[in-house]
């Protein structure tokens, strides 16, 4: 739909090609030749959406965007961030600065409107769901493949429907996952459906046509099935899919594949916890320390905890490496359970509910009880 966007920018040039590709799209462009104009006119006009160049006079874009992420009325206002420069540490200040998407010069008209579109459209969705229901979003991501990301996110999962909420599942993978071989399922449609729509056909409905509810009473929507479903998603899909699935659960938990693309990248930007999950050993960690900046580069506002799975049941590392190495306090060691995790796997029984006694289960259920404890806390601050 048409909106009021405003464009700073000290380049006639540039304002003139900027403004054009929009007006096509019918969106209302009010333009700013410098940082201090582009304050009073965002205080003043109240955009939808902000492209912001970061050299300009009186205001850098860098100074702008901290300050519009100062006030609770812009704090959430969508902002791309353009420039000439092409370094990687340039990027990484926009988006700590609070930048939502980071263009370099010279521009695409074609990619410039596809991402104000999905911006605007993610922002949209999220803003409405604000409205009503609000499920929280927790992403559940390893260091590297191979960490046991989706054996936690289905017994986290399955935890939380035992708690009484309402739960749902979600394999962001663009290829073959195994959250349906945990719950023997054999589903006949996948997240594959939804690769070809746009953001707006994304319906409650279409959405509840996919999902599986398993005898646990976690929903699931899974990955693709089949080779021929296999293949990235466009950036816009995970927005636009988690607006629609928070206000249908209290709970989304997202399994999320190590290699990060632009739509896994969205949905970690609308999670409200990252856990990061790593192995006691050498390559896992190194592998969480660049995971850790790049998490870092990618939002200023996200909250990542660090989870070691010692599957093979010796510490190669010692607890007090790996927190010295990554400079952060682990959340938790999750045992070893392999023999038993191989069972629940057979039945399709999460181990979380097969075996609630054994101490895997016993960790993801603190795990669930502290989850719980950050919402009461984070609800009681709201209503100070």
């Amino acid at each position: 739909m048409p909106a009021k966007i405003l464009l700073a920018d000290d380049d006639p040039m540039l304002q003139k090609l900027i403004a054009n590709t929009l007006k096509l799209e019918h969106h209302e462009v009010i333009v700013a030749v410098n940082g201090q104009e582009a304050l009073d006119l965002i205080r003043s006009e109240k955009p939808d959406l902000v492209i912001l160049d970061i050299m300009m006079p009186v205001i850098n874009g860098f100074d702008v965007c901290t300050e519009l992420r100062r006030h609770p009325e812009t704090e959430t206002l969508p902002v791309i961030m353009l420039s000439g420069l092409g370094q990687v540490q340039e990027k990484i200040m926009g988006l700590r600065a609070g930048a939502d998407e980071y263009l370099t010069k010279p521009i695409d008209p074609r990619e410039l409107l596809t991402r104000v579109e999905m911006l605007l459209e993610r922002h949209r969705i999220l803003r409405q769901s604000a409205v009503g229901k609000t499920g929280r979003v927790l992403s559940v991501l390893g260091a590297k493949g191979g960490v046991g990301v989706t054996t936690l996110a289905v017994n986290l999962a399955a935890r939380l429907v035992q708690e009484k909420k309402n739960v749902i599942l979600l394999e962001f993978r663009p290829d073959f996952g195994t959250v349906a071989v945990h719950f023997n399922l054999k589903p006949t449609a996948s997240l594959a459906a939804l690769r070809t729509l746009e953001p707006t056909a994304i319906t409650e409905q279409m959405v509840n046509r996919l999902l599986v509810k398993t005898e646990t009473g976690v929903r699931v929507l899974c990955g693709p099935q089949s080779a021929g479903e296999f293949g990235p998603f466009a950036p816009g899909l995970g927005g636009a899919l988690l607006g629609r699935l928070v206000t249908m659960c209290d709970y989304v938990i997202v399994d999320l594949p190590p290699l990060l693309d632009e739509a896994a990248e969205l949905v970690l930007k609308s999670s409200e916890q990252v856990f990061l999950v790593i192995e006691p050993e050498l390559t896992s960690v190194v592998a969480a320390a660049h995971r850790l900046e790049q998490l870092a580069a990618l939002s200023n506002t996200l909250t990542t905890r660090v989870i070691a799975v010692n599957r093979q049941g010796v510490m190669l590392l010692s607890l007090r490496e790996i927190e010295n190495r990554l400079g952060v306090v682990l959340l938790d060691v999750l045992p070893s359970a392999a023999d038993a995790m191989s069972v629940a796997v057979q039945f399709g029984v999460p181990l979380t509910l097969s075996q609630s006694k054994h101490v895997y289960s016993e960790h993801v259920a603190e795990l669930a009880k502290q989850l719980e404890q950050s919402k009461a806390s984070a609800l009681r601050s709201r209503s100070l």
